[in-house]
């Protein structure tokens, strides 16, 4: 809320309301008491943020809704601001080249030998990093991938 906002425009959230739709057009209604838990008194000067997340069953879809609050100094009168609809995407997914240029033998290999430097002393970690960092085959995403999982693709 503005600084320069009236005292008597203090407020509180009450309760929020989500419209989430998906690239399907399935559509998911939220609402609920507060936000995370929370119920935040908004005066002037005041800022108040907070993080939450959902899921999609599609990569992308948007969502909008509002927040209700009512006046600290005039309980009975409440009132909506409208969240105006915001869209969101999932990253795009790249598959591992180590996957699919080395053999599953080689690629098990790469992961134990990886899994040996994560155990190293820290104080080792910076300097073997550095010098193993140029000598191990590189993955496109870090994610680690489990050999009886994509077996079929070898």
């Amino acid at each position: 809320m503005s600084k320069d906002a009236l005292p008597e425009k203090a407020c509180q959230l009450d309760s929020r309301y989500w419209r989430i739709t998906n690239a399907k057009g399935d559509v998911e209604e939220v609402q609920g008491p507060g936000v995370v838990g929370e119920f935040p008194i908004i005066s002037p000067g005041r800022v108040y943020e907070y993080t939450s997340c959902t899921t999609f069953s599609t990569t992308s879809g948007y969502m909008e809704g509002y927040y209700t609050f009512h006046f600290l100094y005039f309980k009975d009168k409440i009132f909506n601001v409208a969240i105006p609809r915001f869209h969101m995407a999932c990253p795009t997914f790249r598959v591992s080249i180590a996957r699919l240029e080395l053999g599953p033998d080689e690629y098990e290999e790469m992961e134990d030998a990886e899994e040996e430097e994560d155990d190293d002393d820290s104080a080792d970690m910076e300097e073997s990093e550095e010098e193993d960092e140029e000598a191990r085959p590189r993955r496109l995403f870090d994610v680690p991938i489990r050999r009886r999982r994509y077996s079929r693709l070898f």
